[in-house]
């Protein structure tokens, strides 16, 4: 269901193109700031963090940050880590929890 319902919001709202903006991404169903900070560092190669439930449980446990949500983990990461290692730092912690 929400495959089709951002589909049918991509071609109706953007002509059948992924935006490259969080702020369009965060408007279609079904995406949230994970999801579009994923979409932008991949599909645009633009420097974004994203912070799933795993990188803000290392990073708090690390002591790298002290954080409460994934989007204030996101805001500390941001000032704490170079841009050069923002895409990637997704990469380098979720496989600690597997």
């Amino acid at each position: 269901r929400y495959i089709k319902e951002a589909s049918t919001c991509i071609i109706e709202e953007f002509k059948g193109r992924v935006p490259g903006t969080k702020e369009n991404l965060l408007k279609i169903k079904g995406i949230g700031n994970k999801c579009a900070n994923l979409i932008l560092s991949i599909a645009f190669a633009q420097k974004e963090i994203c912070v799933d439930t795993h990188v803000h449980r290392i990073s708090n446990r690390l002591g790298w940050i002290s954080t409460k949500t994934p989007e204030q983990t996101e805001k500390e990461l941001k000032k704490l880590l170079p841009r050069e290692y923002w895409i990637e730092i997704n990469d380098l912690l979720v496989p600690l929890v597997q």
